[in-house]
C-alpha cells in the first residue's frame, strides 16, 4: 500500500530517520511503538503526502485510499456536530458543492434553454455518483460512528464550541473513520476515551475488515486490535508478531543477547587499546600500532543495550513538601451551570463530601461527562461552589494537570526558557536533564513552545509539575499523549511520592496498585466506594456502565406476573418464524454474492481494474452484513427455543 524507501530527516540536529525503510502492506493490522520523538506521528505526515522527506521516497501505490486521524484536530466553532462530521467527508463534500452549483443554475435557467437538458444529465450523472458510494445514508452512518464515540442524539445538532477538547478528539475520529479508506492511520485514538467508547473503537477496527496502523500507549487496547507490532528506529523497524507482553519478553531476550555481544567487544576494545598504549612509543611498533588503530576505527560500534529507551529508569521525583494530617475537606457541596441549550441550571454534583488525609492516593472514576474535571476545578476553587464548604489544611501545597493543552505556557519562549522562567534557581543542565525525562533530549530542549504537538506540551507540562513543591498533587489525563516507558516511570514516581494523590484517567493499566482510595461521581452523586482502585475493577466497574442492565433485571420479575397471553405469544412465535426464514434466504444470497467476489478478487489481473477498489468495498460491506444477520439469526432463534421451539 505505502513503500518507505532510504528515508532522511532531520529536525535540526536530532538525526530523526537515516536510510529508514518500511512497507505498510494490504490488509495489516499493525501498532507503531517507540519512545516519543521517534517519528511515529512524522511518518504518518510523510503517507498522507503532508510532510516531504528530505531525501529518499515514499511511494504510495494507486489503489490506496488513506484516512489520517491526527492528535489534535480543528473545527468551525460555530458548526454542529454532525454538519462538521459531514462536511469534512471528501466524498460528500464533492458531491455537495457540485449539486448547489446546479441548484443554482436550474433558478436561473428556462426550462425551454437546451441548458436545462445538460443540468438534467449534470443532476442524474451526480446522484448516480451519489449511489454508487452511498452518500444518502451517509449521515445515519456518522450518527451511529458519533453514537459509537459517546455522542446523544441530542448532541447532534449542537456546535463544536459547547463541547470539551476531549469531544473535539472525538468528532475528528468520527471523521476519520468515515471518510472513504482502505487504510486508516490513527494517531492515539484512545486519548480521552472511557472504557466502554474504547471497546466500541476496538470492536470497529476489527470488524471493519480495512489495513490500519495505530500509535496508541494503550497496552489494552493495543492487545485487542492488532496482530503486529512494529518498534521504530533512524535506520528501519523490528517487526513482531503478538502480544505487548510477549513484545517485550522478546526484547528482553535480544537484550540480553545485545548485552553479552557488548561486553564481548568492550573486552576487546580494552585489550587492543592496552596492546597499543604499550607499543605505541616504540618505533619498531609504529606501523603496526597504526594498522591495529585504523582496524578498530572501521570496526562497526556496537551500542550499549543499558542505554536502549526500554532501559531507562527515571532518576527524578516529584518535589514533596511536608502536610498536615489533613490535605482538604468537601462538606455538603453542589455545583451546577446554565445549560447552553436551554439555560436551565444543570446539576453536575450536590451533597458532595470529601476529605483527603496525607498520603491518600485516590482514583476519581465515573462515566463521561459526569463532571469529574469540574469537581476537580471545585476543589482547586477555580469554581466557585452553589452551597457547601471547603476546607484546606494549613500546610497544604497542590499541584495541578489539567487536560487542556498548553493553557499555561508562554509560545514566545523555547522548553529550556520556560522551565527556568518557572525555576529561577535551576541552571541550565538541571533543566536540560529535567526535560530529558520526558523526551527531550539534546537541543530538541530550544524547540519552540509555539511549535509543539499536543503530546510535547503534555510532557512539558508534566515536567514543570515534577518540579513544582507540593503534597497533593490534582491529575486529570496525565497519561494522554504519554509513550509507555515514560508513563511506566511517572507511576514509580507517584508511587514514591509521599503526597496525596486525586486522579482522574481511563488507563486502568497505570491506575492499578496506584490508588488505595477510590470515589465515583456518577448521576450528580459522589460516591466513596471504601475501596482500592483495583478492587474497584473487580467489584464495581459495571456501576460505571450504566444500570440499564440492572433496570431491566429488575424489571422482569414484573413481567413474570403478568398473565400469558396465548394469542399474542403464538403471534410472537410465527414473528420469529418468519424472520428467521428469510433471514436465511438473505445469508444464503450473501454468501453466494461473498463467493463471487472472492472468485475475483483471486485474478491478479482484477487489481490493475479501476473498479477494483469499488469491488473491494462492497466485498467487505457484503461480509459486515453477513455478520450482522448472523447475528440476528442467532438472537432470534435463543428465542424462538426458549418459547419451545417450530410448532
Amino acid at each position: 500500500m505505502i513503500q518507505f524507501i532510504q528515508i532522511h530527516q532531520h529536525f535540526g540536529p536530532k538525526v530523526l530517520f537515516e536510510g529508514f525503510s518500511w512497507h505498510i502492506k494490504p490488509g495489516c493490522r499493525v501498532a507503531l511503538v517507540g519512545p516519543n520523538g521517534s517519528g511515529k506521528t512524522t511518518l504518518f505526515q510523510m503517507a498522507a503526502g503532508k510532510l516531504k522527506p528530505e531525501s529518499g521516497e515514499v511511494i504510495r501505490s494507486k489503489h490506496t485510499v488513506l484516512s489520517l486521524f491526527q492528535q489534535i484536530p480543528e473545527f468551525n466553532p460555530d458548526t454542529s456536530v454532525i454538519e462538521t462530521v459531514l462536511d469534512e467527508n471528501k466524498l460528500y463534500a464533492q458531491y455537495d458543492s457540485k449539486r448547489k452549483t446546479i441548484e443554482r443554475k436550474f433558478e436561473t435557467t428556462d426550462h425551454e434553454d437546451p441548458e436545462f437538458e445538460t443540468l438534467l444529465h449534470e443532476q442524474s450523472e451526480l446522484e448516480e455518483f451519489a449511489h454508487l458510494y452511498d452518500l444518502h445514508g451517509l449521515e445515519a452512518r456518522a450518527k451511529k460512528i458519533l453514537s459509537g464515540l459517546g455522542f446523544a442524539t441530542t448532541d447532534f445538532t449542537r456546535k463544536t464550541k459547547e463541547f470539551s477538547p476531549g469531544y473535539h478528539h472525538r468528532i475528528g475520529l468520527a471523521i476519520a473513520l468515515l471518510n472513504p479508506h482502505n487504510l486508516l492511520l490513527l494517531d492515539e485514538p484512545t486519548n480521552h476515551l472511557d472504557d466502554k467508547t474504547k471497546s466500541w473503537l476496538a470492536d470497529f477496527l476489527v470488524s471493519q475488515n480495512q489495513a490500519f496502523v495505530l500509535v496508541t500507549h494503550d497496552p489494552e487496547f493495543l492487545n485487542q486490535t492488532v496482530e503486529t507490532i512494529i518498534e521504530i528506529n533512524p535506520h528501519g523497524t523490528f517487526e513482531f508478531q503478538g502480544s505487548l507482553e510477549e513484545f517485550f519478553e522478546a526484547k528482553n531476550e535480544i537484550q540480553e543477547k545485545l548485552k553479552v555481544q557488548f561486553e564481548k567487544e568492550e573486552t576487546y576494545l580494552k585489550s587492543r587499546m592496552e596492546w597499543v598504549e604499550r607499543f605505541r612509543a616504540q618505533a619498531t611498533k609504529a606501523r603496526q600500532v597504526q594498522s591495529v588503530i585504523k582496524r578498530l576505527e572501521k570496526r562497526d560500534k556496537v551500542d550499549n543495550p543499558e542505554d536502549s529507551f526500554w532501559n531507562q529508569k527515571p532518576d527524578y521525583q516529584f518535589q514533596f513538601v511536608p502536610s498536615s494530617n489533613i490535605i482538604l475537606r468537601l462538606e455538603h457541596a453542589s455545583f451546577s451551570y446554565p445549560d447552553r441549550n436551554t439555560g436551565e441550571k444543570k446539576t453536575i454534583f450536590e451533597n458532595a463530601e470529601i476529605e483527603i488525609s496525607a498520603g491518600d492516593k485516590i482514583a476519581l472514576v465515573g462515566p463521561n461527562g459526569a463532571g469529574k474535571s469540574t469537581l476537580m476545578r471545585c476543589l482547586l476553587e477555580q469554581h466557585k461552589l452553589d452551597t457547601g464548604k471547603l476546607y484546606y489544611g494549613p500546610k497544604t501545597k497542590l499541584g495541578y494537570f489539567s487536560q487542556t493543552h498548553g493553557e499555561d505556557l508562554d509560545e514566545s519562549l523555547n522548553l529550556v526558557e520556560t522551565v527556568l522562567k518557572k525555576y529561577p534557581e535551576l541552571n541550565e543542565e538541571k533543566a536540560r536533564t529535567l526535560l530529558g525525562h520526558f523526551a527531550f533530549p539534546g537541543d530538541g530542549v530550544f524547540k519552540s513552545v509555539k511549535h509543539l504537538s499536543g503530546g510535547e506540551q503534555s510532557r512539558l507540562r508534566l515536567a514543570l509539575l515534577v518540579n513544582h513543591p507540593s503534597n497533593c498533587l490534582f491529575l486529570d489525563e496525565p497519561t494522554n499523549h504519554l509513550d509507555i516507558v515514560i508513563r511506566e516511570a511517572i507511576k514509580r514516581s507517584l508511587i514514591d511520592f509521599p503526597g496525596s494523590l486525586l486522579i482522574i484517567s481511563h488507563d486502568p493499566d497505570f491506575m492499578k496498585g496506584l490508588c488505595n482510595r477510590t470515589f465515583q461521581l456518577s448521576g450528580g452523586e459522589l460516591k466513596n466506594l471504601n475501596c482500592s482502585f483495583d478492587d474497584y475493577l473487580k467489584f464495581h466497574k459495571e456501576d460505571e456502565l450504566g444500570t440499564n442492565a440492572k433496570d431491566q433485571t429488575s424489571r422482569k420479575p414484573k413481567l413474570e406476573e403478568k398473565k400469558p397471553n396465548p394469542q399474542a405469544s403464538k403471534n410472537k412465535r410465527k414473528k420469529l418464524e418468519k424472520e428467521i426464514s428469510d433471514l436465511e434466504v438473505q445469508i444464503e444470497r450473501l454468501e453466494k454474492n461473498k463467493k463471487d467476489k472472492e472468485e475475483l478478487l483471486q485474478d491478479p489481473e482484477f487489481f490493475k481494474n479501476r473498479s477494483f477498489q469499488l469491488e473491494m468495498d462492497t466485498y467487505n460491506d457484503i461480509k459486515r452484513e453477513i455478520s450482522l444477520l448472523t447475528k440476528r439469526w442467532e438472537e432470534a432463534t435463543l428465542e424462538l427455543e426458549e418459547m419451545g421451539g417450530v410448532t
